[in-house]
């Protein structure tokens, strides 16, 4: 990472705290869509992450990033497909995970889901950071 300075650490400690949100919003979305609905689990979690990543868009918008704000190069709509682009990575990286613990290790469907999140934790900051929540500043400099 480029150099961790205080307010990228500050944005780092935010991001984990919103991705707790969306850790709990998968969990609950694919518990309800697994277990109570009786979708399968390859359907279920793309479902649960999909969802989960429009929370964390939207706290991370509304929180994390918001010091640039009025700086942004991108409109929301904009951001928000660049956040779902850049998540497909870290969505990715939770789904298959999910599936080679569950189905080759016998992991737990709940615990194989909170090790994927874990993983695609560190590509979505660095996208977000990087990517989907530059300033124009940032951008053009």
């Amino acid at each position: 990472m480029a150099g961790l300075n205080v307010a990228r650490f500050k944005r780092l400690i935010k991001f984990g705290l919103i991705g707790t949100s969306g850790l709990i919003v998968n969990n609950f979305f694919l518990w309800l869509f697994y277990k109570q609905a009786g979708i399968p689990l390859a359907l279920a979690s793309p479902l649960a992450i999909a969802i989960a990543i429009f929370n964390n868009f939207t706290w991370n918008d509304l929180f994390t990033f918001r010091e640039n704000r009025h700086r942004r190069k991108y409109t929301y709509p904009h951001r928000l497909v660049r956040y779902y682009a850049s998540a497909a990575l870290g969505g990715l990286i939770n789904y298959v995970t999910l599936l080679a613990l569950t189905h080759f290790f016998g992991w737990s469907y709940l615990v194989g889901n909170l090790t994927g999140i874990g993983l695609g934790m560190i590509s979505n900051f660095l996208l977000s950071e990087f990517w989907v929540f530059r300033s124009q500043k940032e951008t053009d400099g």
